[in-house]
Order: structure tokens, then sequence, then C-alpha cells
């Protein structure tokens, strides 16, 4: 290890102890010991009860027999399913837009972005954050979380081909072989863990029990050990205090399902006692009363969603009791999906977004938020659920089964789906909605947190930001994620205040970023105003992150919308009593073109709208489209995803306090 890799790993340990609370402390030192006595005593070995565990196959339904026998509810391509499937058996997988062969046999510790192999060593001693020397832990863990062994069972239960199927089990084998417990890159992270578990879980389920109990003993004793192993691992090193958020979840639902679908493994019995336990605790502290995400960023609510939906699925299967708290939470995440997602389908990118799933129960182009209001509208019976860009999603029939699609048929011919402007207090979200000419108007401010508390991990620092979307095209965006811990210059771009259409101070970022995932300190947003009239709507919204300056600015942003006559009038309102210098960004979607009409007033246009932006002449305007230096002008629509695009800043100095006007007017 370089001494630059030593100094930066020790810098994010003493950040990362100053964050902690106190009573983490010892639990901290308890997983270090741990880690010691795993790393220099003979290795956990798997443990059965003595009762035979055949039993355990029949608990499996049939797998897709019946959707073999009704082919009409079949929602996508065979052709694409096979293509994919053929993929897999050639080892070629897509991880975040990079295509690659993995090797015969698969390479479990590749990293198909730089090429670059990940060490077999104790899991302990690997420093999966040092994302220069071998690339992003990301990138390699990705293909382990196993997605495409659904699809090859899948991909078996429709077409009857024995290659599908072996290959599962040949790679259960080399997987178990090459990750060594307790050696390898696979047993750091739970969250990991806890999805393979999954993943394994719904493979078993739609290959069914007929084809299961063929299984020759080997096959059947590496499911268990793979299980045990993992189950063994989560139990003994799960996610708290700080670390407490979406990692718990795939943690609590990979050692309930461990628990509650392998009884003939000695610990199965306070596996299941802790996820259900975990689980059902966190539903009510990881997504709000208003259905939004408690780390603040949408799209780490459709990965939180599914974890409490496969809960809630399994638990009705298995007839096994369930806090009612589980169902009432996934309505009111639909119901908050359902305010801030567009006519068609496009969503704000608040926060960070890795391309993350639980699932991955598809093939092709799919959009999980209207999956996620597909399966909620038909388990809740809500037709104002059903979008109207909706198609009727493969996993939602795999997750729901064969009444499924004539359900949803039914509610969407209600044409119920309706939208109201609305506040959202839990996330700080404004709901400005509206329509000129048919085409909807979408308007969304910021006045959330700046992430989950003590470490603000996957927020953004992106106060009083906004995000517009007219006639289903979005106009004024959040530019994305982009990547993680090899992002480094980038990572600290997409999450500053300069990524987001809201204003800097003195170059600075409203809260300080001190590692990929901690924030120094937390803004606050106070004096929050939500006014609903017949003619107009308002939101006010202010944050002390400049506080901390020596000569400390407060920044409100008011905003009016005038039905009569499309139009959104912003005043941003500094206090301040000495100089600073101000820049004010517009983020600008790649489908969106840019004309200057005048001084500080622009011409934006799309296939669907045309918009007229007008800045406060007081401020001068630069357009930046793909810059490195400095880096502007970027849109990440996935992660490892980059385009460029366009950015207008306009910047100007202040001495006291000032009122800078913008308005924005729908055509």
């Amino acid at each position: 290890m370089s001494k630059n890799l030593k100094i930066s790993e020790l810098r994010w340990y003493l950040n990362r102890l100053k964050k902690m609370p106190m009573r983490e402390i010892p639990y901290r030192l308890k997983q270090a010991l741990l880690k010691r006595i795993d790393k220099y005593f003979p290795p956990y070995s798997p443990r059965l009860l003595k009762e035979t565990t055949d039993s355990i196959w029949e608990q499996f339904d049939d797998g897709l027999e019946w959707l073999k026998e009704i082919p009409e509810l079949l929602p996508l391509d065979m052709e694409l399913l096979i293509g994919e499937a053929e993929d897999i058996i050639r080892h070629e997988f897509e991880v975040f837009g990079i295509k690659a062969n993995f090797g015969n046999p698969i390479n479990f510790y590749l990293d198909p972005k730089t090429g670059r192999t990940w060490p077999i060593k104790f899991w302990g001693d690997i420093n999966h954050r040092d994302g220069q020397t071998i690339g992003g832990i990301k990138f390699a863990w990705e293909l382990n979380r196993l997605h495409h062994w659904p699809k090859l069972a899948i991909a078996y239960s429709l077409t009857g081909d024995k290659r599908y199927l072996i290959e599962i089990f040949d790679q259960l084998k080399h997987w178990i072989m090459t990750n060594p417990y307790p050696k390898g890159i696979n047993w750091i992270s739970g969250i990991e863990l806890g999805i393979r578990v999954v993943n394994l879980f719904y493979s078993l389920k739609l290959i069914g029990r007929k084809h299961l109990k063929q299984l020759n003993l080997e096959q059947k004793n590496n499911i268990l050990k793979f299980v045990s192993l993992h189950g063994h691992h989560l139990y003994r090193y799960p996610s708290k205090y700080s670390s407490c958020a979406n990692h718990a979840l795939a943690e609590a639902l990979g050692l309930f399902i461990a628990g509650l679908a392998f009884p003939c493994l000695k610990e199965a019995i306070k596996w299941k006692s802790y996820g259900k336990r975990v689980l059902e605790r966190e539903v009510l502290r990881q997504i709000y009363p208003d259905g939004s995400s408690f780390e603040h960023t949408t799209a780490y609510l459709q990965f939180v969603a599914d974890h409490f939906l496969v809960y809630y699925l399994i638990c009705k299967e298995y007839r096994e009791p369930i806090d009612q708290n589980v169902s009432e939470r996934l309505k009111t995440v639909c119901n908050f999906i359902s305010s801030i997602i567009d006519i068609k389908g496009n969503i704000p990118l608040i926060g960070d977004e890795d391309d993350g799933y639980l699932l991955r129960l598809w093939f092709g182009k799919h959009n999980n938020f209207l999956s996620l209001l597909n399966t909620g509208a038909i388990l809740f019976n809500r037709p104002e659920w059903v979008h109207p860009a909706a198609f009727f999603d493969f996993k939602t029939l795999l997750l729901l089964g064969s009444s499924a699609k004539p359900k949803w048929e039914e509610l969407r011919s209600q044409k119920a789906w309706c939208r109201r402007p609305i506040y959202f207090n839990n996330a700080g979200l404004a709901v400005i909605s509206h329509s000129k000419s048919g085409k909807e108007i979408l308007f969304i401010g910021n006045s959330g947190a700046l992430g989950l508390k003590l470490l603000g991990g996957h927020g953004h620092a992106d106060a009083l930001s906004f995000w517009l979307s007219v006639g289903g095209q979005p106009f004024f965006i959040d530019p994305g994620t982009y990547l993680y811990h090899s992002g480094g210059k980038w990572r600290r771009f997409f999450r500053s205040t300069a990524a987001h259409n809201t204003i800097e101070i003195d170059s600075k970022d409203q809260a300080e970023q001190i590692s990929d995932f901690i924030f120094e300190d937390f803004y606050k947003i106070q004096h929050v105003q939500w006014i609903e009239k017949d003619d107009t709507i308002f939101w006010g919204a202010e944050h002390d992150g400049y506080c901390r300056l020596s000569d400390p600015v407060i920044h409100r942003r008011e905003v009016i919308y005038l039905k009569k006559h499309y139009l959104f009038r912003i005043c941003d309102i500094l206090k301040c009593r000495k100089k600073h210098e101000v820049a004010m960004f517009f983020h600008l979607h790649p489908m969106v073109s840019v004309k200057k009409q005048g001084d500080n007033t622009y011409l934006l246009s799309s296939d669907s709208a045309t918009l007229v932006l007008i800045v406060d002449k007081r401020l001068q305007p630069q357009v930046f489209y793909g810059s490195e230096s400095p880096l502007m002008g970027w849109y990440s629509p996935g992660f490892n995803r980059l385009e460029k695009t366009n950015t207008l800043v306009f910047r100007g100095n202040i001495n006291s306090d000032v009122h800078f006007q913008t308005e924005v007017r729908i055509l």
C-alpha cells in the first residue's frame, strides 16, 4: 500500500470516528475483535440439524408452470429473454453499461471497467474504499449480487433447456470454491450478502419444487452451504448505529429468508427472528410517514421499497405474521412516487443514484418506479396508481402471479390517475403540478435535509434546488451521481452545490464534503412556507449552510407559480454584511436546446415544449457544455453513465442583503 493510500485511509477512519456516537464505539471495537478471530482461527463450517433436509424443497411452488399454460400473460419478447440467457451462458455480462466477458470459469473478482482483479485474502484486510488501485468496488460486486441466476431460472422454466439449470448450479459450486470463507471481497459488505440470498431464493422459487427435488446431493448441499455461510456472516456482522440504513434492510431480509426457507440449518430460528425484528422496526424509520426515504434520495426509495415489498409477499405466502405498518408504509411510498413522477415516467434524481436493485426480474427496458406502482395498485386495489405511461411489467407478474394482469387491466381501465399540488413535510419536497394545452407541468422544489444524519452518506448539497418537467420532458434537472469510490473529482462535483439548480456562495458547498460519503456539518432548512390559492401556488424556504462563513450568509428562495400565465417567479434572497461571490446554476437536460434571446434571456426548447428563462441582469452569464475545467455541463442518467449537457451559470458579487429575480415561463 502506498504512503498516500495509508494517509487517505487513516483520514477516512478519523473522519468516521468523529461522526460516531459514543455508544457506537464499543460495537465497533467488538467487530474489530471478531475480525481478528475470524482471520486467525479456523473458519466457520455450515451446521445442519439432524433431521432430513429433503422436506425443505417441498415448500417451493411449481415454478413457472402456470405461465407456460397461459402464454398470453407473458409481457416480454421471448427472443430477448433467450438472448440474455445465452449471454449469461457465455459469461458475457453488462455491468453499469460495460459489456465484458468474465471468463470461463467466471472470475468473480474482476473489475470489468479496469480489467484488474481484486485479491483473495481475508476480507477485513481489503481496502475496498480505495477506488484507484484496482477500481471502484461496485464494479466487481455487481455481478456477485447474482441477479442473473433468477433470469436463468426463468429461461429454464419457460424453455425446458437444461443448460440454463446446469449453469446455475455450476456457478453456485464455482462461487463457493472461489470465495472460501472468510476470504475475498464478497464477504466485506452485508448488503451484498443479503441481496445474494434473496436472488438465490427467487431462483429456487422460479425453478420449482419438481426440479429442485431432482437435484443431486452435491447441488443440494451447495445450496445449504451457501445459505449457511451467508446467514452466519450476516448475523455476526450486522450494520448498526450510524451504518444502519438501507444496508441493514438487505442484511435483515437475507437473514429472514435464510431462517424461514431453510429451517434445517442450525441457526435458522435466530436468523429469522433477528431479520424479522429489524425489518419491522426499520419500516417506520427508513420510510417516512409521507412515503419518502429517510436518506433523502429518490433512487434509494425504490430499493428500500422493494425490500419491504418482498418481505410482505413472502410473509403472505408462508402465512407468517406481519406488522400492519409494512403494508401501510408501502402504500405511502406509492402515493409519494405517484406525486413526483412525470407523465412519461421520469423522476428527479435527488441524492445518490447507483442503479442498485434488490431483484432484476426483467429483460430489456424497465422502470422500477412504475413497476412499484403497478404492484401496489394490484395489491391494495388503488387504480389511481396505474400510471398513464405504464405497461404491465414482468416483475409484477412474477411477484404476484397469474391473476395480476387481468386485475391490472381492470384497474387501468378506470383511468383514475390524478395528481395535485402537495408539500411533503418529511421529504421537504414541494410539488407544483399544472397543465397547459394538455401538457403536464411538474415542478419539484427541494427544501429537504442534506441526507441521513450523522454522515449524510447518500445526500447531495442541494438545498433549495428545483426540477422542472413539461410534457414529460425534464428541462431543469438534477445531474445525477455518476460514480462512487472511483469517482474522485467527479464524485465531489456531482454531490456539490454547483451541480444543482440553486445558489453557491464563495465557491463553497452548502455543506463541506470530507469524504465520498461523509459531510462535515448539516445545514438546517427553516421557515418553510407552502400556500395554495385558486390562481397561485407559493413555496418558500431558507437554509443556514453558509452561516459557517466568517461573514454568515442566509439564502432564502421563494417560488410563486402563476397559473393563468404558466409562469414561475423565483426570488432568491441573500442576507449578509460583507462581500461575497454568488453563482446561480441551471442544469438542463441533454434533450433541451439553448438559444440566447437577449440580456440574460434564453429560449429553452425540446420536442415537447418551449420555455423562456429570464435571470436577474445584475448577474453575468456563462454557458458550459461538457467542460472539464471547470467541471460543468454534465449529466449522469445512471451509474457510470455520463453525457454532455448545457449548464447556465450566472455570477456576481454582493456586499449586503440582495434579492435576485428569475422567471421561467412555459410558452
